[in-house]
């Protein structure tokens, strides 16, 4: 992978505090000092530090979990009177716990100040874990409240010992985010966070998903992106002599390095407004590209057939000759009322429930449904989040898992009454999705759950873990549709079915080819992936209960993207008493390509590293952030994922 002056580089042993009672094994090497001018440094580790030295003194910009008395008494530094954030999350802000407890005086963004402060109060709402619609302020939110001793807004300015230091509101990867411009060594030096990372890069795409124009989050990818365009115009105006991002190389100052990114972010812009499901459901959310001669005319559209009928929202019924029926999810409480209805007034009864895949509206009601005595179908590469819902972190997820009486295999057939069903994975949507072909009285019907809508492709949501590539993601729900040539495409939440033409899946297809392209380079990733997967890497289980005193395993996952095998670390960050029985990073080999999902049928398992947790018998009862620190390929990432553990 691109990762700049970071590839290929180990990460030797050595403690260090980054947050209350935890302690972390990672230390980093004396090259990942880098030298600015006699005054100015920055330490490299998951985000760049900036360290401005005055004598035995000092100010940082960000503060990695990386960096420790050790590190900094290098540069003749003793005490570090203030930490400047750019943003709220735990990569920038891992070092300011141990700091904070020197009497270093912490700012971070006015807008962002919650995040800071009332992080504990955030990870206990219950808003914040289940029905998940909403992306921001997201999962990188500090586990642990950080008071800070004030705020920063733009266009505030300061001395520090003869450098004049400015603040600049660069808002985009998260919402309140700032730069701060420092004078030293007869230069101007911007410390942007995120905003860039590179020459015509950023760091990731996943981080832009934010509603816009009526859209909630969570149909919000590139959501976030005029934002920051905005913020990169400011760059562009300011004009510094250089930038020091918070992922990637110091970089001097060009408008062709920002006026690069914001053309590749217009024809990213372009590619996916032309064949997304968003023209379909918000026809005003790509407006402003609306006569894009790229977009896509819609499909078809078909009425449904006689013996298909919707029960209620996305719930849909195939009905048999002899009155049974199968349901299609399970959504709403009218669901199984409506049942109740048919069964008395029709006679007809529901034999069983297939689920296309695990989101709030289509399993909300599967409990009830369950306690009927009808059993419940998914797709195997689902199954699991069906059944344990507790276990995953995802978008629009409900606490309300039901036992899964038929997992069923890719391309597995069987014989309904009059129907052949024949099921699939069909990761459109959401990875976690599955689709069931229904023929009968001489008609193909496909159940392709949310994922098609007659605009094109329902892929707005990066949460939702929907892989680029050949055989991948959309472009194999289109492989699929194409083998089995259904006369009707059904998505549960539009009253008539459509249905593509060859040429049509055709042009989808190329179009993603192209996204992918567009993609890989505008991020420093040698796959596309990695930057519109939020979930690559994860933890699991996500949320679980302990008694105190308990040794529980805690599973951290990774998804390899890349055409190479690599290595990724794990360590937990734990809290005072608390101890990871393997001491220091426990490590993995994934091989390249793997698929996102882990079990026993699964082709191409994603690697896991299984941390063995000690729980304290005094340990305090009540909800625990427990953060981890990750590397993957040589590569310092940070606290980038983290678990839910509940003592009792």
């Amino acid at each position: 992978m691109r990762h700049s002056y970071f590839h290929g580089r180990t990460l030797a042993a050595a403690a260090l505090v980054v947050l209350t009672g935890g302690l972390a094994s990672f230390a980093m090497a004396a090259e990942d000092t880098l030298k600015l001018t006699d005054e100015l440094f920055v330490l490299r580790g998951a985000v760049n530090t900036g360290v401005l030295v005055h004598g035995d003194a000092a100010l940082l910009f960000d503060c990695d979990g990386s960096v420790t008395a050790a590190r900094l008494g290098g540069l003749g530094v003793k005490t570090v009177e203030s930490v400047y954030f750019t943003q709220f999350r735990r990569p920038n802000t891992a070092g300011g716990y141990g700091l904070a407890g020197t009497g270093t005086k912490l700012y971070g963004p006015a807008g962002e100040r919650d995040c800071f402060e009332k992080a504990d109060e955030y990870w206990a709402d219950w808003k914040n874990r289940w029905h998940l619609y909403k992306s921001r302020p997201g999962m990188q939110v500090p586990a642990q409240s950080m008071k800070l001793a004030g705020v920063v807004i733009g266009g505030d300015s300061f001395d520090w010992n003869g450098h004049k230091l400015t603040v600049m509101e660069t808002p985009g990867m998260t919402d309140g985010a700032v730069s701060y411009t420092v004078t030293a060594g007869g230069k101007t030096w911007l410390f942007c966070g995120d905003v860039i990372s590179a020459p015509g890069q950023v760091w990731d795409l996943h981080s832009l998903q934010k509603g816009f124009k009526g859209c909630m989050d969570y149909h919000g990818f590139l959501g976030a992106r005029t934002t920051l365009l905005e913020s990169l115009a400011k760059v562009r105006a300011a004009a510094p002599d250089m930038l020091i991002p918070s992922h990637g190389e110091p970089f001097a100052f060009s408008e062709e390095a920002i006026d690069t990114l914001r053309d590749r972010m217009d024809a990213l812009w372009r590619n996916y407004g032309a064949i997304t499901a968003l023209n379909h459901y918000f026809p005003k959310a790509c407006a402003d590209i609306a006569d894009d001669p790229q977009r896509m005319k819609p499909a078809e559209r078909k009425p449904f057939p006689e013996w298909l009928r919707r029960v209620a929202y996305t719930s849909f019924a195939v009905i048999s000759d002899s009155g049974a029926l199968l349901l299609i999810d399970c959504g709403n409480d009218s669901v199984p009322d409506t049942l109740g209805e048919w069964k008395k007034e029709k006679g007809q009864t529901a034999e069983a429930c297939w689920v296309t895949h695990y989101h709030d509206d289509h399993v909300d009601s599967l409990q009830r449904i369950a306690n009927m005595g009808i059993p419940i179908m998914c797709s195997a590469a689902m199954a699991s989040v069906i059944e344990n819902p507790v276990r995953y972190y995802l978008p629009c997820i409900a606490p309300c898992g039901v036992p899964v009486a038929r997992a069923t295999a890719d391309g597995e057939s069987w014989t309904w009454h009059e129907f052949t069903l024949t099921a699939f994975h069909f990761p459109g949507q959401t990875l976690y999705h599955g689709g069931l072909l229904v023929e009968g009285h001489g008609k193909k019907v496909f159940f392709a759950g949310d994922s098609l809508a007659p605009s094109g492709v329902d892929d707005y949501t990066a949460g939702n873990r929907i892989f680029l590539g050949p055989g991948l993601g959309m472009r194999r729900c289109f492989d699929i549709l194409r083998k089995v040539q259904p006369d009707y495409i059904l998505n549960q939440h539009q009253g008539e079915a459509f249905v593509f033409t060859p040429e049509q899946l055709g042009y989808m297809e190329a179009m993603l080819a192209k996204r992918q392209g567009l993609i890989e380079t505008m991020t420093p990733w040698d796959n596309a992936n990695f930057a519109v997967d939020t979930h690559w890497i994860r933890t699991y289980p996500y949320d679980q209960e302990v008694t105190p005193g308990a040794v529980f395993a805690l599973d951290v996952e990774f998804t390899n993207h890349s055409g190479h095998e690599a290595r990724g670390t794990a360590e937990a960050v734990l809290p005072a008493g608390w101890n990871q029985r393997a001491n220091g990073p426990q490590e993995t080999v994934v091989p390249a390509h793997t698929s996102g999902l882990r079990g026993s049928g699964v082709a191409t398992p994603d690697g896991a590293v299984r941390l063995w947790v000690e729980c304290p018998a005094d340990a305090a009862p009540g909800l625990h952030v427990i953060p981890v620190r990750i590397s993957w390929d040589g590569r310092h990432l940070g606290q980038v994922v983290h678990a839910l553990v509940r003592v009792r």
